[in-house]
């Protein structure tokens, strides 16, 4: 059986499947660079996607000082940080580790700095470098797992609010559950909220959680 052509590899349901099931770091780099032109269009035209609206409204709601250094985590083609920009955010970072989506984000013109980084590696920033941190699509099927929280709660202030998407599926199985517990446990995290959502404006089931963690120290 060929190969399938181009055209029906880059429909939005098969880029969506495609993402779900990555199986390397290599092969997400590729999707990445395969995507980031068409992301937008794949995602929200195609598939009604409402996380960064979503996720960016919840983080509006709780963080008072809108002029603050927020990170974009994940941020991928930027989608988010123009939702924080309507939301009156003045502060934003963004941070993903495909260069092509940041150079789509960068073109936005609603980042202050963009940062190439993984986060399955330590992160060269400082402590409490961030006021808030907003992540919308990350955690989810063969992305990144639950190992990444401490040091992104490194670089959060406390107080500093965390909005994020967490997928039903990787709750679990990618250690968010017992992670957040522990930190939770250990006086560093507070769930502000968590409460099931969809991700695509013609879903009829929730696909995951929405979700806004606090720093505590």
């Amino acid at each position: 059986m060929g190969k399938k052509p181009l055209s029906e590899e880059l429909t939005p349901q098969a880029l969506l499947e495609r993402a779900y099931s990555l199986g390397n770091d290599e092969e997400a780099r590729a999707l990445y660079r395969d995507w980031a032109q068409s992301y937008d269009e794949t995602m929200m035209d195609g598939l009604g996607y409402r996380t960064p609206e979503a996720t960016a409204a919840l983080l509006a709601r709780h963080t008072n000082d809108k002029t603050q250094p927020v990170l974009d985590v994940g941020s991928g083609t930027g989608l988010a940080g123009v939702e924080l920009a309507g939301h009156g955010f003045t502060t934003l970072d963004a941070l993903d580790y495909s260069p092509e989506m940041l150079a789509v984000a960068r073109s936005r013109g609603v980042y202050r700095d963009m940062l190439e980084a993984d986060l399955n590696a330590p992160l060269a920033l400082p402590d409490d470098a961030y006021s808030a941190m907003i992540c919308t699509g990350t955690f989810t099927h063969a992305h990144v797992g639950a190992g990444c929280l401490p040091e992104l709660f490194r670089i959060l202030q406390p107080g500093g609010a965390f909005a994020c998407t967490v997928h039903k599926d990787v709750w679990e199985e990618a250690g968010f559950a017992s992670q957040t517990q522990r930190l939770a446990d250990d006086g560093i995290l507070e769930m502000v909220s968590r409460e099931a959502g969809t991700y695509y404006r013609t879903a009829t089931e929730p696909e995951g959680w929405y979700i806004v963690w606090r720093k505590q120290r």
